[in-house]
């Protein structure tokens, strides 16, 4: 509980002006009540004549006195101690699990219980707590939120809002700016959980502030930031499979501390994996310095470096040997690979600069511009398998297999520059947002010429990984050139008025394509402009309640390839959404229910495998609810549940698919539910337990195959040792399981050919160390 101390403050018969006065003074307390307290004279009525009907979370003692000042016309409070539950700034590290305000939905810091459109904030508590050390396992007690498009595979960030996927790729942000991703392509950036404080997950469409995007939401990191006390952590861990990993974080001032703050985050982890095959191995190091360049005036530069000289492993087995053992009597298990062990690689080379101007022109004027420059270099080797032999019978079961190898080079630039604008018509509140931003990426790739990419047959009950028998000398050619630019310029406006909040946005983008053929030299490019816009609307009831309904608009401009040469066209989306949020007055805490329409139109869809072809598949919709609890219920027991069901459809037929219309997506289960919670047994003791469901989904277009729903279990305990030795204060030590009970499943199934086991049951201790 927050106590802040007004002590002779001036108001006039205004309230607004009083109630500004308030919430500036308290640094972030919820007092919408003051209106109601009729301080003003303009009523007639003396100060502190009239109270608020219920005060659950403020107590603001006796009614204050007062000095009338009839020479200024204003009244002199006595002192007034207002206590409240403080409010966790979308800028500022979130205590426990219920997070307070994000920036991502509207790029201004709004409390979530105002913004009208489904939002779910992922903490650091959290993160630790469940042991999550990638992106994908943090996401996974998320509603409307599907990590297992590829299963056990940890290369890359993949995820589905809402049943889309390709969330990894167009809606993944840093820090409010898009990380460089490119479609079809291997140089995917991923993003080390170590160097995250929150994890936003934005869902709908969100075209009319950030531009592209994929429909179903987004997902924006909001990475550690320099602080102004010294804080100190290493962190070491090991556990499965050879797991060993370590983190250093150091934050504080600088030597003069007038100037600025430092923050330096370091990790690196070496794995041997649940595959026999790959290792994975990561070296990450994060420096940062925020400059005080005036009293109104700050500049933070961040770099980013990170080596993953061995990527894990990442392939699929097909449908009739991991989910279905009736073609030939058994399966294989999760251990199985399709790959080779001298010929299996995957090197990226990360490295990042950003930096972030902020300028207070005035009380009502913010001036933001941020910047980032990225450069991904990548290296594959890979074998794969896509399906049996047409000759493949009970013994052997022979597959298919092919290889990929790959050099690319993935640059991009971006930028984001706007104004925050406050100011009042009337006795509406405005809050604007003018700005434009900047994006340009280009990946040049380089494959093996001629050849036909065969490798030798595998028998999956038998296989040999010795060598994959290609035809492959290591040259490489240029394969192809691809360059994406984009100019937007967006406006938006957060309005207020006696409850009521409206949110009106609009953003004009212009895009141009350009695709160099490295055979031919041929240039194809496209130019595309678009208009996305959004409306919202959420009324904020005293009792904390807050309906709301909103609609938004997007597009995607696809960098894939068509069977006739031309870039493909941009995919648009439209959605409807209505929920309800629930902020109990006195408890930390946020329950939402959302309930959306959703449709994208000009869809592509892979047709070819390699080299890779898409084209478009007219119009999908998705339609679905979501329900989502956090609450820090005292201070010694914290929990989450979630639930969500989507049904998503192809709404035409395709000549290349068949008759699909009403089919569902592969890799789109029905339902998705999760629960944990973390309880303190004693003060020296924390335990935690989760649980999660993901439904039935398909394996094939013609939804004849399908993937079975699977239960999982998370357990968690952690044990401050400074509770039992005075000399370890600040030490830790926990002990994370997931998937407890070692259940074998498959998570998800591209196609027949193409499925994805989960993970291994996997336990991990960690020794954390505050000093």
């Amino acid at each position: 509980m927050a106590k802040i101390e007004f002590n002779g403050a001036r108001a006039s018969a205004n309230s607004r002006v009083l109630t500004r006065i308030a919430v500036c003074s308290a640094l972030g307390l919820s007092l919408s009540w003051l209106p109601s307290m009729a301080l003003a004279q303009a009523a007639g009525g003396q100060p502190g004549s009239q109270q608020p009907e219920s005060l659950p979370v403020i107590d603001a003692g006796a009614a204050p006195t007062s000095e009338r000042n009839e020479r200024l016309g204003s009244q002199t409070l006595a002192p007034l101690m207002v206590e409240g539950e403080a409010i966790n700034s979308a800028d500022a590290p979130t205590v426990g699990y219920s997070a307070d305000a994000t920036r991502a939905a509207t790029k201004t810091d709004t409390p979530l219980i105002t913004t009208p459109q489904a939002i779910d904030v992922v903490p650091r508590e959290q993160v630790e707590d469940q042991g999550a050390r990638t992106v994908n396992n943090a996401l996974r007690y998320t509603p409307g939120v599907f990590t297992g498009l590829a299963g056990s595979s940890s290369r890359q960030t993949t995820i589905a809002l809402r049943g889309f996927p390709g969330g990894d790729v167009n809606n993944t942000f840093m820090d409010g700016l898009r990380l460089a991703n490119d479609p079809g392509s291997y140089s995917n950036i991923q993003i080390d959980p170590f160097f995250i404080e929150r994890i936003d997950v934005i869902k709908g469409a969100l075209s009319a502030l950030y531009g592209r995007a994929q429909p179903g939401g987004l997902v924006n990191y909001v990475t550690k930031k320099p602080l102004d006390e010294q804080r100190r952590m290493v962190s070491v861990y090991g556990g499965s499979f050879g797991t060993y990993g370590a983190g250093l974080d150091l934050t504080g001032p600088l030597p003069n501390p007038e100037i600025g703050n430092y923050r330096v985050t370091v990790s690196g982890e070496t794995s041997d994996t649940q595959y026999d095959v790959v290792e994975r191995e990561r070296f990450t190091i994060m420096p940062q310095v925020s400059f005080n360049l005036a009293d109104d005036t700050s500049l933070l530069l961040q770099a980013y470096v990170q080596r993953d000289p061995e990527g894990g492993f990442h392939g699929s087995v097909p449908y009739d040997i991991s989910v279905n053992g009736d073609r030939f009597g058994r399966t294989v298990d999760d251990e199985w690979v399709d790959s080779a062990r001298n010929y299996e690689e995957f090197d990226r080379d990360i490295n990042m600069l950003a930096f972030q101007l902020d300028h207070e022109v005035n009380d009502n004027v913010t001036l933001t511009s941020k910047g980032r420059y990225a450069d991904v270099d990548t290296s594959l080797k890979q074998v794969y398998q896509n399906g049996f032999t047409p000759d493949a019978t009970d013994a052997p079961a022979t597959l298919t297999r092919y290889f990929s190898r790959a050099e690319e080079n993935l640059k991009s630039l971006s930028f984001d520059n706007y104004g925050e604008v406050e100011f009042d018509t009337g006795d509406i509140e405005h809050r604007m947002v003018i700005g434009f931003g900047y994006e340009q990426r280009q990946n040049s790739v380089e494959y093996p010429p001629n050849t036909s990419f065969q490798a030798t047959p595998l028998d999956a009950f038998n296989p040999n990984y010795g060598g994959p028998g290609i035809v492959d000398d290591d040259s490489l050619a240029p394969a192809n050139d691809r360059k994406t630019r984009q100019v937007g310029f967006y406006l938006q406006d957060q309005m207020e008025w006696n409850r009521f909040h409206l949110v009106l946005g609009g953003r004009q983008d212009y895009l141009k394509r350009e695709y160099v053929n490295g055979t031919s030299g041929e240039l194809t490019d496209r130019s595309d402009n678009a208009f996305t816009g959004r409306a919202a609307l959420l009324y904020q009831s005293k009792w904390g309640l807050s309906p709301y309904v909103s609609y938004s608009e997007g597009f995607n401009p696809s960098a894939y390839t068509p069977f006739n040469g031309d870039v493909a066209k941009p995919v648009d989306s439209h959605q409807y959404e209505a929920g309800l949020k629930y902020q109990p007055p006195g408890v930390d805490a946020m329950f939402t229910l959302a309930v959306y329409d959703l449709t994208q139109e000009n869809v592509q869809q892979r047709f070819q495998v390699s080299p890779a072809r898409f084209d478009s598949v007219g119009d999908v919709e998705s339609q679905g609810i979501e329900l989502s609890a956090r609450a820090d219920v005292t201070d010694r027991l914290n929990v989450l549940a979630s639930y969500s069901h989507s049904s998503v459809e192809y709404a035409d037929n395709f000549p290349g698919l068949g008759v699909i219309k009403g089919n569902t997506f592969t890799r789109t289960p029905d339902d998705l539910a999760s629960a944990w919670a973390k309880y303190e047994l004693t003060p020296a003791i924390d335990v935690g337990a989760g649980v999660r469901y993901v439904g039935e989904s398909y394996a094939d277009t013609a939804n004849e195959l399908t993937v079975p729903d699977y239960t999982l279990a998370d357990a968690m305990v952690s044990v401050k040792l400074g509770e039992f030795a005075p000399s370890l204060d600040g030490a830790t030590l926990r002990l994370n399981a997931n998937n407890v009970f070692d259940k074998e499943y498959v998570e998800a199934c591209f196609s027949p050919n193409n499925c994805y086991y989960g993970y291994a049951r996997e336990v991990i201790a960690t020794l954390d160390y505050q000093f």
